[in-house]
């Protein structure tokens, strides 16, 4: 259980309160740090599947899933599966996405997508560019900003909504119920005014203004960022803010002011796609975007029986909402 938190890197943590990221009935131990670690969260996983006495068959893919009879039937690298109910919990994060920028393909330093960030120790000495200000971004920069890295930039094309772990001794997160309870105009405004309190106007460090509010640019399925020591090191100068990415040549990468910076490596914050377009691509339930059109409880008339889990941003977290579902 957990293999995708098994790949990322020990340090790793939920951007989430454990209070609010449990599965049911399986609360984290006594001494489990508010933000547990990536191994809490793997043990945690395991202990509710053996709780629960769940009946897992590992390595099985699904490569379609169609509709014969008022059945779903499921073509899989074991065989063909028919079922009444399917829930489809692949989650948003499925495909990592790294844009298709002119000259990529003659850069000659290392490009990496997020996921496949690893141990944060592996950038030291190193100078490096992370490109995007999202959750994805601000977890990277983080866990560098205490590092040792030669030199380090953030390409932003828009500035993030942006929370503090804790602001005057109160852990943010833990207010998320309250926000979500709120309409979206009043949660965008509790939300910029959390994050001006708590770092001041970032504009004038180099960060953009936000797209839009941060409880209306979750409910388009775009996370909040985290900060826990990145804003600190942007306003001391160890983290150069950098406009949007324009182009690579050989041995540097270029800005939307023309400005241009050499890094040995390019983490692409760049974010995620679903990728469900081959398996259900054929039932009529994914948006322009490739989005499911349902999430939770609701079904579609034409599908009954058939659900979708965490494929929504939530301002509570993904686990806390998965279990809520």
């Amino acid at each position: 259980m957990g293999d995708q938190w098994r790949a990322r890197h020990p340090q790793l943590t939920l951007n989430t309160h454990r209070d609010l990221s449990h599965l049911p009935n399986l609360r984290y131990p006594t001494g489990t740090p508010a933000f547990p670690k990536r191994d809490a969260v793997v043990k945690h996983l395991q202990e509710f599947v053996a709780q629960q006495s769940m009946a897992i068959e590992f390595g099985v893919e699904v490569d379609r899933i169609s509709v014969v009879n008022g059945n779903y039937h499921l073509s899989t690298n074991k065989g063909a599966v028919a079922a009444r109910n399917v829930v489809i919990a692949t989650g948003r994060d499925r495909k990592p996405i790294i844009p298709a920028w002119v000259g990529l393909e003659r850069f000659r330093g290392k490009v990496i997508h997020a996921a496949e960030f690893g141990s944060p120790q592996d950038y030291d000495r190193k100078s490096v560019l992370v490109v995007g200000a999202g959750n994805s971004g601000f977890d990277i920069l983080n866990h560098l900003a205490a590092r040792k890295t030669s030199t380090l930039w953030l390409s932003s094309r828009h500035g993030p909504t942006l929370v503090p772990k804790r602001l005057f001794g109160v852990t943010v997160h833990r207010l998320s119920p309250l926000l979500e309870r709120l309409p979206t105009r009043l949660a965008d405004v509790a939300l910029a005014a959390t994050s001006y309190v708590a770092f001041g106007d970032l504009r004038r460090f180099g960060m953009g203004k936000p797209a839009g509010g941060g409880a209306t640019r979750l409910r388009e399925g775009t996370a909040l960022a985290l900060d826990d020591g990145a804003v600190r090191a942007i306003k001391a100068g160890n983290i150069r803010v950098v406009p949007e990415v324009q182009s690579f040549d050989e041995d540097q990468v270029y800005f939307r002011d023309r400005q241009a910076c050499s890094p040995d490596i390019v983490i692409a914050a760049t974010g995620y796609a679903a990728d469900l377009e081959g398996i259900v691509g054929n039932l009529d339930l994914l948006d322009k975007q490739g989005r499911t059109l349902i999430n939770g409880s609701q079904q579609l008339p034409h599908l009954p029986g058939l659900y979708f889990i965490g494929m929504r941003a939530s301002i509570i977290g993904d686990i806390g909402s998965a279990k809520i579902q």
